[in-house]
């Protein structure tokens, strides 16, 4: 029995130590202004497009028909759908429109692209990443592709808001896409599978001699 706790602790041991370290690496979010190069970063991931073809009347909390969740934090103002875009407005002062947006994606993802029109203040991050993205200064213009990704670890929040020396920022936003993160159940690594099977083999030598030794023990 001892023998058999020994290879069952090895077996855990050597799986803990090259199983997938999801989450373990952590990679700077990487902005991108086409989608092209969207695409490419994305790779095969799920891509879930949002058109904004269903208004939606303005609330602290709406939820978009792909399943993402906008919520307005520190005040009243643009946070709804209309006319196919979504309309969204801020105040760093939370006077005159909410302080910051929220965007909750309904899975973990590792990228998400839009098209901005009319920003000239607004910024976002991933939540967590202590990274801040001036959307203007990326593209280049006040409209155009903008998005972020991070394949190593993978998001659920983003959050816009603009600079207390920028004044505030109302602008609209059209064809969302963002990209499902890869399975947590990732498919073992070779290495993994050669020493879960030495882990199998070594469990079954050491039940024969266990076995062995009762029956020579029993004949005794």
């Amino acid at each position: 029995m001892r023998r058999l706790k020994s290879y069952a602790a090895g077996l855990v041991l050597a799986l803990g130590m090259t199983g997938p370290t999801l989450g373990g690496a952590q990679a700077a979010p990487m902005p991108v202004t086409s989608l092209n190069d969207f695409n490419s970063a994305v790779g095969a991931a799920p891509v879930t497009t949002e058109t904004f073809s269903n208004n939606i009347p303005g609330a602290v909390e709406i939820t978009f028909d792909s399943g993402v969740v906008s919520t307005a934090a520190g005040g009243f103002g643009d946070n709804g759908v209309s006319n196919g875009l979504f309309r969204g407005g801020l105040d760093p002062n939370g006077i005159f429109a909410p302080r910051t947006l929220t965007w909750t994606f309904p899975v973990p993802v590792i990228g998400f692209i839009a098209d901005f029109g009319r920003t000239s203040a607004l910024e976002v991050t991933i939540l967590g990443s202590g990274e801040v993205f001036d959307i203007f200064t990326e593209i280049g213009a006040g409209s155009g592709a903008f998005g972020l990704i991070d394949s190593l670890t993978p998001f659920r929040r983003i959050q816009f808001s603009v600079q207390n020396s920028n004044g505030g920022d109302s602008f609209d936003i059209d064809n969302l896409r963002f990209a499902a993160a890869p399975s947590i159940a990732a498919v073992p690594e070779p290495g993994t599978l050669a020493l879960f099977g030495l882990g199998l083999a070594g469990f079954a030598l050491a039940r024969r001699h266990g076995k062995t030794r009762g029956q020579q023990n029993a004949a005794s």
